[in-house]
């Protein structure tokens, strides 16, 4: 059951990168941009138990790492400090990663329903899918203003607001 779960997060995230409309949102200091797949913007129609009169939106979001580095790490066998392997740190390895967000507009809180990371290849490297068949306002992240996360709700709202 797991696997399939695996396979639905991977197959939904896969399909809505073809067919997208991705609007660059943000770049944080480190060199990754945020994007927004603004064609994948919709009403939900998961209901949280806790808040039945409002409306949630899901939104695929895009973080598109900055290209690698290659890190020295020294062999601690070796005498010579001068020498070392040259290897890359397995965060690096990552080129982008697509997310599902379910969004209150509310109170511009999110909850991650899926993730899935690529290479640069557009391999999978890893994905997951919330296993949560019930989810109650405690399960939102709330965002805090003036930070990526708080922009990319703002803008998925915003954007839901104006094709409404």
């Amino acid at each position: 059951m797991k696997r399939l779960a695996v396979i639905l997060a991977g197959s939904t995230l896969a399909m809505s990168g073809y067919a997208a409309n991705w609007l660059e949102v943000s770049k944080s200091q480190t060199g990754s941009i945020f994007s927004l797949d603004l064609d994948s913007i919709e009403r939900s129609d998961i209901h949280i138990i806790d808040e039945k009169a409002v409306e949630n939106i899901t939104v695929s979001i895009r973080r598109t790492y900055p290209a690698p580095k290659t890190v020295v790490i020294k062999d601690s066998k070796e005498k010579d400090s001068k020498q070392g392997k040259d290897k890359q740190t397995k965060e690096t390895d990552i080129h982008h990663s697509d997310q599902q967000l379910l969004i209150s507009c509310k109170d511009s809180s999110y909850y991650q329903r899926a993730y899935v990371n690529y290479a640069a290849d557009d391999k999978v490297l890893k994905s997951w899918q919330s296993e949560k068949p019930i989810l109650t306002t405690k399960d939102f992240k709330v965002t805090k203003p003036k930070t990526i996360s708080r922009m990319l709700v703002e803008q998925a709202c915003k954007s839901y607001q104006q094709d409404k």
